[in-house]
C-alpha cells in the first residue's frame, strides 16, 4: 500500500468538508501514505493544497485506496467509477432534493444525481464511511456492504475560540449557508416571539452565504419585515475565519431549527464559544447532541422563544448546559480523531508505506 488520495467535486476553504477532506489528508501524511487531494474545482486560496481531478486516474495503483467524498451529484463520480484501484466512500449526507426544487432547480438537479450517484456507488466500493449513524443508515440503505462512522475532522483553531462575552440586549446566532432545509425562517419567527413575549430587545444574527439561494434569501427579509423584526435581523452573508469567531464570541446562545442536518459542524463551533444550545430534534442533530443542548420536536415560536428565554435567563441552566457542550466536544477532539483514522486503516488492513509489518501511528 502507498498511497490513499481524497477526490472530491469542489475544495473550498471554511466549509465542513473542505476542512475534513485537508485534515484527513494530514493524519494519513502522518500515518506514513503518500496521500493528495483531487478536486474538479479548487478555490484560487487552496491551489497548492490540491490537483484537478482529471490528473486522478493517471496518479493511482491498482493497490491504492481512493476515498470520494458524496455529498452532491458530480462528474467527479464518474471518474471515481472508472478507477482500477480500492475505493472507498465518505458520505456527507445529501440534501433532499425537494427543498430546492422552487428556489434553486439547478441544485435540485444535482442533488437528485447525487443520489443516483449514491445508489450506483455504495454497492461497490469496499466501504462507506458516515459522519454520523444517521449518514451510515442511509449507506446501508443504498446497498454499501460494509460502514463505518467517522465524525467529520474539526479545524475549530481557525475561529480562535475562547467563552463568549455579550455585551448589549440577548443576542442569538446560528452559522450556515442560508438555504431551505436549514429552515432560517423559523429562527427568525422565533425571534419575533422572543422579542414580543419575554425580551423584547433580542436579536438574530444569521451568517452565512446564500450562492444559488438568493430567492430563499430575499424571502427571509421579506419574513423578518412582514413581522417586525428587520432591525433585529442580520445577514451578513459569508465572513472570514476572524469575523465569524468574533460573531460566535459575542452571541448569547446558538440556535438551530434545521430540518436535515448530516452530522452539524455549527453545532460543535457553538460549543467551542461556551453557548448554551437550543435545536431541533432532526435528522443527525440529536446523535451530534446528545445531552449538551435542549432538543425540541416542535416548531411553534412561542414554545422556542420560552425556551430560549429560560436559557437567556436562567443562570443554573446555562452554567449546565455550557459544561455540558464542553464535554461533549471533547468527544470530536485530535485524539479522538487519531484513533478513529487508526481504526480505518485497520478495518481496511492497510499499514504505513515503506514497512508492511508496521501499523501506522495513530
Amino acid at each position: 500500500m502507498r498511497a490513499i488520495h481524497q477526490l472530491l467535486p469542489v475544495l473550498s476553504p471554511g466549509d465542513a468538508i473542505g476542512q475534513a477532506v485537508r485534515r484527513m489528508r494530514s493524519a494519513f501524511l502522518e500515518a506514513g501514505f503518500v496521500s493528495e487531494i483531487f478536486a474538479e474545482e479548487i478555490h484560487q486560496n487552496l491551489l497548492g493544497e490540491a490537483r484537478p481531478a482529471a490528473a486522478l486516474e493517471a496518479s493511482v495503483g491498482a493497490g491504492d485506496l481512493v476515498l470520494y467524498h458524496l455529498s452532491i451529484g458530480a462528474a467527479s463520480a464518474r471518474l471515481f467509477a472508472g478507477l482500477g484501484c480500492r475505493r472507498a466512500i465518505v458520505y456527507h449526507n445529501i440534501t433532499p432534493s425537494p427543498y430546492y426544487r422552487t428556489t434553486s432547480p439547478r441544485v435540485a438537479y444535482w442533488l437528485d444525481q447525487g443520489r443516483r450517484d449514491l445508489a450506483r456507488l455504495a454497492p461497490v466500493v469496499e466501504l462507506g464511511i458516515g459522519d454520523s449513524a444517521y449518514n451510515a443508515a442511509e449507506l446501508q440503505a443504498a446497498g454499501c456492504p460494509a460502514t463505518m462512522v467517522i465524525p467529520p475532522p474539526v479545524d475549530l483553531a481557525r475561529l480562535s475560540p475562547r467563552p463568549a462575552h455579550p455585551s448589549g440586549p440577548p443576542r442569538l446566532i446560528f452559522v450556515s449557508r442560508l438555504a431551505p432545509n436549514k429552515r432560517q425562517e423559523e429562527l427568525i419567527r422565533v425571534l419575533a416571539a422572543l422579542r414580543a413575549c419575554w425580551q423584547p430587545e433580542a436579536t438574530l444574527v444569521l451568517p452565512g452565504g446564500w450562492n444559488d439561494t438568493e430567492t430563499y434569501a430575499a424571502g427571509l427579509r421579506r419574513l423578518a419585515r412582514d413581522l417586525g423584526v428587520a432591525g433585529a435581523v442580520e445577514l451578513p452573508g459569508w465572513r472570514s475565519d476572524r469575523e465569524l469567531g468574533d460573531l460566535y464570541a459575542g452571541a448569547t446562545a446558538a440556535v438551530c431549527a434545521s430540518e436535515h442536518e448530516g452530522f452539524g459542524m455549527h453545532l460543535l463551533e457553538a460549543w467551542a464559544f461556551d453557548l448554551p444550545l437550543v435545536a431541533r430534534a432532526a435528522a443527525a442533530v440529536p446523535e451530534t447532541v446528545g445531552d449538551a443542548g435542549v432538543l425540541l420536536d416542535t416548531d411553534d415560536p412561542l414554545v422556542w422563544g420560552a425556551v430560549v428565554d429560560r436559557v437567556i435567563r436562567d443562570a443554573s441552566l446555562r452554567h449546565l448546559l455550557i459544561e455540558r457542550g464542553r464535554r461533549r466536544l471533547s468527544d470530536f477532539s485530535d485524539g479522538a480523531l487519531r484513533v478513529r483514522m487508526s481504526e480505518l486503516l485497520d478495518r481496511l488492513a492497510l499499514t504505513g508505506r515503506g514497512d508492511p509489518g508496521v501499523a501506522p501511528r495513530g
